[in-house]
């Protein structure tokens, strides 16, 4: 029998590509996991999800699985790469186009072929924040379909995309919450909330750590995308759209960030647009855009990539409680949303739902329409997109060869050396070039030395290197009620200001020796306080045994010069930090910061202080948390959750975390104080001891005329700092500190002077004038000149108030001197 040669090829041409199909598809989610994602009462762990994507990656030519790194707790983090058979098996062809359009470094002509050569890079994480748990349990749904679907759509997919899907960004969070709903199902306590932080850290934070990089998980990712993928789309998948909307779609709300590109925003725009008309063609209703969820903050994955010329996309769809389904009566549904936006008629921003049935399965189903909608976009778009990275590029560095800026120009010699590295490394890992000059040279008539750090703003991420370098103004829009309208996040992150370290900005061209910083190490560790990296050696002594004393500002040990002069001899610290179990990520912050500079630390919950079991520690730290929350924390007996009857009956939280501090334990933390020990308390956290001890001091923000009430948001204000208070050490006459909500105190006349040395003493204050340095603030007046970080005296002991966050987010290194002083002192030894 003779067989057609033409045939016979392509007969063998459909089975061999066809062979990932059909192993993969002898793996679906529910073959692999027992159920279909999705399913009431069924949640996958990190390890089934894991396993499900390795057999995947055995089974077909079509996804690859590579690990990425390690979590904070150690747990491999995974990265999916999805794509035709031929595109994966030129992976790195396709990733160095990428990187060469998103970094301008081709000529027009080079990148046009690149263009027509290059496939678009899509990213989409899942499960950045454990409790939403949908988008980890939709995960394997999205890989299956991508490598197993033969439809034309999900075939010009593959050919036209690659895809970065991380399956679950944060393993941690998903095994707390998993186990957790596991052990209280079918019990009264489950939807009980996880009584701890989701990640070691942050908590919630994890999602705005993106030009910090505190966080080993956060460093992991930048990697990715902004030194190895540049993708062209970074699609950031959440649960928490407004009620009663079942997801959020772009176009953000208002204001916008003047330094993001229009371009950018335009084609968030479109990719919003996409989803809502695939979500219209399928009767999805709900679906809500322009609202809650701004262009203004940057630092979350989704917006620290519109500062790098990618389409930075949120969805937030709407929850269930875990794996718990509900049901929605149309009639208790609110009419109109927290802006004023009616709910229940269909506007340009809105098309009405109307109630019923919603639960894990339906979440996962908007999140695929929402996934699909975005991915056949980018496979129509695919040459627009690439040439939008390289376009971009090219503005941006011509726009900085123009000038203004032209470059900042971040000295060597400072205040605080390791400060200025550990700024300068974050730049970096945030894609930013940094150069070094080689020897002296003259910018704008100022002499700059050889050694000094060069950040030219002809660069393809010059909006994200301006945006982190000059002040925000927030504009103050009309809210409802014609208040200002409140930021999504924070109004001002200045980084420079956040961490201390000082720059110059240069408008004008100029000419100098540099050299590409290719590595940044911390520099040696100096026994300068004014240099942070002085408590890690401070730490490291102690712990070795060894005595050190201060000597003019400076750590000098046994035998050595000035010891015997020293003003204080240091002790290693005793330290608790008050932990609730209502979880707060300003307590996790803490926690980073003590590891961070080698501080150890007994973490204290509620019962430690109604048994009174802190009282042989110096120094006990309360972080900023509601007063009510922390004298009462989850009351027993009574729902978590507003829902129907029979849900809200199962979401008591489990009685051993219950409770806070309680009267016996204020009575605890008093005795404790007034015995000799040291409580530090930021923020909020303050009012237990000023109202409930109570202390001689009144917080001025606390008003009854709302027109002359304190208003900040989160921003950066200057204060003046009382160099000569040990609680200063090393720090500068004027500084930055961050406030969100914040407070400030007057000393009352009557009770400002004690016996001896018992005066309360105010360590800095909020700035007489221009109290505002970058972000927004409302009220200035009612806290300029007034108290912002004070100590006062209790019995043998002291109370620090701090009116500011002096480690918020682990992004204020200009103040964490002030904290750290606090603790080393608690138990130091005062020699003069």
């Amino acid at each position: 029998m003779r067989y057609d040669l033409r045939l016979m090829r392509a007969w063998w041409t459909v089975v061999l590509l066809s062979a990932g199909l059909l192993r993969a598809g002898n793996l679906s989610p529910k073959d692999h996991f027992g159920f279909e994602p999705g399913t009431d009462y069924k949640l996958a762990d990190y390890q089934q999800i894991v396993s499900y994507f390795q057999k995947l990656d055995g089974q077909t030519d079509r996804l690859q699985l590579v690990e990425f790194g390690r979590s904070s707790e150690g747990r491999p983090l995974y990265l999916a790469i999805i794509s035709s058979e031929s595109n994966l098996r030129r992976l790195a062809y396709y990733r160095e186009i990428s990187r060469k359009l998103a970094l301008g470094e081709v000529s027009p002509e080079e990148a046009r072929k690149l263009v027509e050569a290059g496939r678009v890079i899509v990213w989409i994480d899942s499960g950045l924040h454990a409790t939403e748990v949908a988008p980890a349990q939709h995960a394997p749904v999205l890989a299956h379909l991508l490598v197993t679907e033969e439809t034309e759509e999900i075939r010009r997919i593959r050919d036209n995309v690659i895809l970065l899907q991380v399956p679950v960004i944060n393993p941690d969070g998903l095994e707390l919450v998993v186990n957790w709903y596991r052990a209280n199902l079918g019990t009264r306590h489950e939807l009980a909330p996880l009584p701890r932080l989701y990640q070691k850290y942050a908590g919630h934070d994890n999602n705005r750590d993106w030009f910090m990089f505190n966080l080993v998980e956060t460093r992991h990712v930048a990697r990715l995308l902004f030194h190895e993928w540049l993708p062209q789309i970074v699609y950031n998948q959440h649960q928490a759209p407004p009620l009663p909307a079942r997801i959020f779609v772009p176009p953000y709300a208002d204001p916008v960030n003047p330094n993001i590109p229009r371009s950018v925003l335009e084609g968030v725009a479109l990719i919003g647009a996409a989803m809502r008309e695939r979500f219209a063609r399928e009767g999805k209703t709900g679906v809500l855009s322009y609202a809650a969820f701004d262009a203004w903050w940057n630092g979350g994955l989704r917006t620290a990539p519109l500062f790098h010329n990618m389409h930075g996309v949120l969805t937030e769809t709407a929850a269930g409680f875990y794996a718990t389904p509900r049901l929605e009566d149309p009639g208790s549904l609110p009419t109109r949303f927290a802006g004023g936006l009616p709910s229940k008629l269909p506007t340009i921003f809105y098309e009405p739902w109307t109630g019923g049935r919603w639960g894990l399965k339906e979440a996962i189903e908007y999140m695929l329409t929402a996934d699909l909608a975005l991915l056949s976009l980018a496979a129509e778009r695919r040459s627009d997109f690439l040439w939008k990275a390289y376009q971009l590029a090219r503005d941006a560095i011509e726009a900085g060869q123009r000038g203004s800026p032209h470059a900042y120009i971040v000295p060597q010699v400072q205040h605080d050396p390791t400060s200025t590295v550990e700024m300068l490394w974050r730049l970096a890992i945030g894609g930013i070039r940094i150069e070094k000059a080689q020897e002296p040279f003259e910018a704008e008539g100022k002499q700059f030395a050889a050694g000094d750090y060069v950040l030219r703003a002809a660069q393809p991420f010059r909006a994200y290197l301006i945006d982190l370098f000059e002040r925000q103004e927030y504009p103050e829009l009309g809210g409802r009620g014609n208040a200002p309208a409140r930021p999504y996040d924070v109004a001002g992150w200045t980084l420079w200001m956040n961490m201390g370290v000082q720059v110059v900005r240069v408008d004008r061209p100029f000419h100098a020796n540099l050299k590409p910083v290719v590595e940044f190490k911390r520099p040696e560790p100096s026994r300068d306080l004014r240099d942070l990296g002085a408590y890690r050696l401070l730490s490291c002594w102690l712990q070795a045994g060894r005595r050190v004393r201060l000597f003019q500002g400076r750590l000098v040990r046994e035998g050595e010069e000035g010891f015997l002069e020293g003003d204080f001899e240091f002790r290693l610290p005793r330290v608790g930090v008050y932990v609730s179990w209502v979880p707060n990520t300003d307590a996790g912050w803490t926690q980073w910061l003590l590891d961070e500079f080698l501080v150890p630390y007994r973490v204290l919950h509620s019962d430690a202080f109604r048994h009174g079991d802190f009282h042989n520690l110096d120094v006990i730290v309360l972080p900023s948390q509601e007063p009510e929350s922390i004298l009462h924390g989850y009351r027993a007996g009574e729902a978590t959750v507003q829902a129907t009857p029979d849900l809200e009956a199962k979401s008591e939280q489990r009685p051993e975390y219950c409770g806070g501090l309680g009267l016996t334990g204020l009575v605890e933390l008093e005795r404790f104080v007034r015995r000799g020990g040291v409580l530090v308390a930021f923020d909020e956290a303050t009012r237990i001891p000023v109202e409930l001890f109570p202390l001689p001091v009144r917080d001025v923000t606390r008003v009854a005329d709302e027109r002359s009430r304190f208003q900040c948001p989160g921003s950066l204000v200057r204060i003046r700092v009382q160099t000569q208070d040990p609680l200063a050490l090393g720090m500068p006459e004027m500084a930055y500190a961050f406030v969100r909500g914040g407070k400030a105190w007057q000393v009352r006349l009557i009770d400002r002077q004690g016996p001896g040395e018992q005066a309360v003493r105010v360590v800095a204050r909020y700035a007489d004038k221009d109290l505002l340095a970058s972000g927004w603030v409302a009220g200035a007046e009612t806290v300029q000149g007034k108290a912002a970080l004070v100590v006062v005296p209790y019995g043998k002991g002291s109370v620090v108030l701090f009116g500011f966050r002096p480690q918020f987010r682990g992004q204020t290194f200009g103040t964490f001197k002030f904290l750290l002083n606090a603790i080393y002192l608690a138990s130091a030894r005062k020699l003069r």
